[in-house]
């Protein structure tokens, strides 16, 4: 383990955690907060604290923090507001030097809540303790187990993804994100008491195991100058996507009425200093985490001809209309390509890019490791750089379960595809995948596909936008002009 000297760093790495407010009630959300941590097989210590229970998940439960006999790195705080300040002055007694402040009520609930919060931020200032939140969950840290979250987490897949987040709306999507994502960390700053996005930008950008970053921002409560610095230095180097919200007026007062934020910052001003740098600004909250997976899964494309492979020719229309749209250029293929896909072809003459695979699907149906070898051909050409493929309709799905029982008893044809997308990828060309039929059997073949970390995404023009981004970032980074 590389060693970063950040403060953060003993957030992420705590080699124990204390639960203020851990409970044996399935009922309550503070339920999962010690449950996470056990069944997910966090490396460190775990002190579960309430004075009502001996016995917390098989783990002796404390009345106090102080009767904790050893060291504790990291204090969660999950309590109601208004016993809140007293834990943080126990906190102060005992020399505690971080706190994650899980309970909402402060800044975001009016006038009482703002002077709590007043309270505590004053204290922990005082006496040097770092603080997240308050009204926040997270650290995450994949590589210890470390997981804060009201969710009852099924897994945590790794990975070179970092998010940082100041809303808790990634929360409910905590299953699919590590479904779907490898993530390196994760970071919810809530109210922004203490640590804020300028501290989360500075830590993410000297983490080694983070290489692609992702971060939600309502409104800039650190310095702007340093975090535009920090973000100028490490997006060259790291991908960064930046979802920033709150840049209307009405979106200004959303945020403040949950975060206790003020979103004054003038957007037009904010995305002349994102410009500046090689950080991509997400639309959306699907762009974001198109984006996100985009950088995380595919490799970047070494340039911007899109070879298409559709089975629907109404579908390959819009993916053509998507690759003009967002600015790549339709690949022209080797002579050597052409004839080995004319060869697999219906006897009529069809366009090779995009290419209708739905058709050439009829005339391979008995021999399925031929169709997808002769669709191998085509990201494989020296004059493609990127590709992307509409997922094969279901008529081989019936069988597929999850990931997690991946193995001799799956479909063989299912398998030869998945294998097949693997060898492309291991060219080093990126190939993204986009869903067909949106059921419940093909989300089951994406489960499969994602978790052997390949890209699939919703609709063509999803894809297609997220390679052109991949090609606009290495253009930047390499110094040529979009």
């Amino acid at each position: 383990m590389t060693v970063v000297n950040h403060f953060l760093q003993g957030f992420f790495r705590a080699e124990s955690v204390a639960v203020v407010g851990a409970t044996n009630n399935p009922l309550k959300t503070n339920y999962r907060l010690t449950e996470n941590l056990v069944t997910l097989n966090y490396t460190g210590r775990v002190y579960p604290v309430n004075p009502k229970e001996k016995e917390i998940f098989g783990l002796k439960a404390y009345p106090r923090l102080g009767d904790i006999p050893g060291e504790i790195d990291l204090v969660v705080i999950a309590v109601r507001p208004a016993l809140v300040m007293d834990v943080v002055l126990e906190c102060g007694d005992i020399g505690i030097k971080r706190l994650v402040i899980v309970t909402g009520g402060f800044s975001e609930s009016g006038e009482p809540g703002r002077k709590l919060q007043k309270r505590v931020s004053d204290f922990i200032k005082a006496r040097g303790i770092r603080t997240l939140g308050p009204n926040t969950l997270t650290p995450v840290n994949t590589a210890t187990g470390l997981a804060i979250s009201y969710f009852q987490l099924k897994k945590l897949k790794r990975g070179s993804l970092s998010f940082a987040f100041q809303s808790g709306f990634y929360e409910p999507k905590m299953n699919w994100i590590f479904s779907h994502l490898g993530v390196a960390k994760m970071l919810d700053m809530g109210n922004k008491i203490d640590i804020n996005e300028v501290d989360a930008l500075e830590y993410l950008a000297q983490d080694p195991e983070t290489q692609v970053i992702a971060m939600h921002i309502e409104s800039l409560q650190g310095d702007g100058r340093k975090f535009f610095k920090i973000l100028n230095q490490v997006s060259w180097e790291k991908p960064t996507i930046i979802l920033k919200t709150g840049h209307t007026s009405a979106g200004s007062i959303a945020a403040s009425s949950h975060t206790g934020s003020m979103a004054r910052e003038n957007d037009a001003i904010f995305d002349g200093l994102i410009r500046q740098t090689a950080a991509i600004r997400a639309q959306n909250l699907e762009e974001f985490f198109d984006l996100a997976k985009a950088f995380e899964l595919l490799d970047l494309p070494s340039g911007d001809r899109l070879a298409i492979i559709t089975m629907s020719g109404g579908e390959g229309v819009m993916a053509t209309d998507a690759s003009e749209k967002y600015g790549l250029k339709l690949a022209r293929f080797t002579e050597r390509t052409s004839q080995k896909l004319q060869a697999a072809s219906p006897l009529w003459e069809i366009p090779l890019n995009p290419f209708d695979g739905g058709v050439v699907i009829q005339f391979h149906m008995s021999d399925p490791a031929t169709f997808f070898e002769t669709l191998t051909f085509i990201p494989e050409d020296e004059n493609v750089d990127c590709a992307i493929m509409q997922m094969p309709p279901n008529f081989f799905e019936s069988g597929f379960s999850a990931p997690d029982n991946l193995d001799e008893s799956q479909p063989l044809i299912a398998q030869e595809f998945i294998e097949r997308l693997i060898k492309i990828k291991g060219a080093g060309k990126p190939i993204a995948v986009w869903r067909n039929t949106l059921d419940n059997r093909e989300a089951e073949l994406m489960a499969m596909i994602e978790s052997r970390n390949l890209a699939v995404f919703q609709s063509a023009d999803r894809a297609v936008k997220c390679l052109a981004a991949m090609v606009r970032f290495r253009r930047r980074r390499s110094g040529v002009n979009s």
